[in-house]
């Protein structure tokens, strides 16, 4: 099934510079550029800053001869120094638009053409849309994850961010972190320069959640429900390995934002917004558990099992149960969750997709 649409015909215009952190990602790399080449849209050039791969990854990025596509290595920073690497690439973007696609993740063929022409808004300041998680194949089945759907029912003002700051609350709860999924967004870039680039925030590992919630204050956004971006992640992902870290993180840059910042909240409000932080901890140990699981790494999925059950939502709790018992017996709990409809794990393992 195809997962995208065709409509292209879109205005060419803005050049779209496209940021493309990398690491480790020489079999993923080559799929990220060769999506980007087959763009409708041909005003763009895509900036691969490579953060000290140790494998092929340079040799893949730098086979393609398409002078629109630029390699660009530096010693490994890691995950701490995120926002640097991502204005160290902005530094050599020479677009009015940036756009963000991970080494690892893909875009239709009219991404750009679907969304660059957006900006002709001059109070638009991001545009994004729907992401569709790839399966063990590699393809798509058609139908949307439960988190993208859910945001298809959010309120247009919140969705849009118009009136300007109405999705700011949103965004900094747990539900709305991921708002704005990285791969599907485009920026501009003189509202990003004006907020001091990619933002970065003491002890969390990630840049998009800060930078979308500033540019939030900033002016509207644009948001499609046409699949404009593919995520693939590995199961040895930073993301993965450090999920309990960035879900503390960005608890406290949500309450040090809402402290910085005058929004008009009251203090219900405020308190609700912080009070979702406590809520996706345990299903975040759940499937590290299951994971685990799955790896055949049975003291570490007790461990992750054991911190499920706090704050106890029932039906994690009773998984969590399930999968501490499970463990004793060295087996997984996929067959079993699989009888209550819950998508297996399995061939997220076997294909390295997370």
């Amino acid at each position: 099934m195809s997962m995208f649409s065709n409509d292209s015909d879109t205005p060419m215009a803005s050049l779209v510079s496209i940021i493309t952190p990398t690491f480790n990602h020489e079999n993923y790399i080559g799929p990220c550029i060769e999506s980007v080449l087959k763009q409708s849209y041909p005003n763009w050039e895509q900036i691969v800053l490579d953060d000290g791969s140790t494998d092929r990854t340079a040799d893949v990025a730098r086979s393609f001869r398409d002078e629109r596509v630029r390699y660009i290595g530096q010693e490994n920073k890691g995950i701490e120094a995120l926002a640097q690497t991502y204005n160290y690439a902005l530094s050599f973007c020479r677009g009015d638009l940036i756009a963000i696609l991970e080494g690892d993740d893909l875009w239709p063929p009219n991404k750009l053409a679907h969304l660059a022409p957006s900006f002709e808004d001059p109070k638009q300041v991001l545009a994004y849309g729907a992401v569709a998680d790839l399966d063990s194949h590699g393809g798509w089945s058609g139908r949307l994850s439960r988190a993208v759907r859910k945001r298809m029912r959010l309120p247009k003002s919140i969705l849009t961010n118009n009136p300007q700051g109405a999705a700011t609350g949103y965004m900094l709860t747990a539900e709305g972190v991921d708002l704005v999924p990285p791969s599907t967004a485009i920026i501009r870039r003189s509202v990003l320069q004006s907020i001091g680039g990619f933002q970065h925030f003491p002890g969390l590992c990630v840049t998009d959640f800060p930078t979308f919630v500033t540019l939030s204050l900033t002016g509207k956004f644009y948001y499609t429900s046409t699949v404009v971006g593919c995520r693939r992640r590995h199961l040895g992902s930073a993301t993965f390995q450090n999920l309990n870290r960035i879900v503390t993180h960005a608890h406290s840059y949500a309450v040090e934002f809402l402290d910085r910042h005058d929004l008009p909240l009251t203090s219900a409000q405020r308190a609700e917004i912080l009070s979702t932080w406590n809520r996706p901890r345990p299903a975040f140990e759940l499937t590290a558990g299951r994971l685990k699981l799955l790896s055949g790494e049975w003291k570490t999925a007790r461990s992750h099992f054991a911190r499920a059950f706090d704050p106890p939502i029932p039906h994690v709790s009773v998984a969590a149960a399930a999968g501490w018992c499970f463990s004793w017996m060295h087996c997984d709990i996929e067959g079993l969750l699989a009888l209550a409809g819950v998508a297996s794990l399995k061939n997220t393992v076997k294909s390295g997709l997370l």
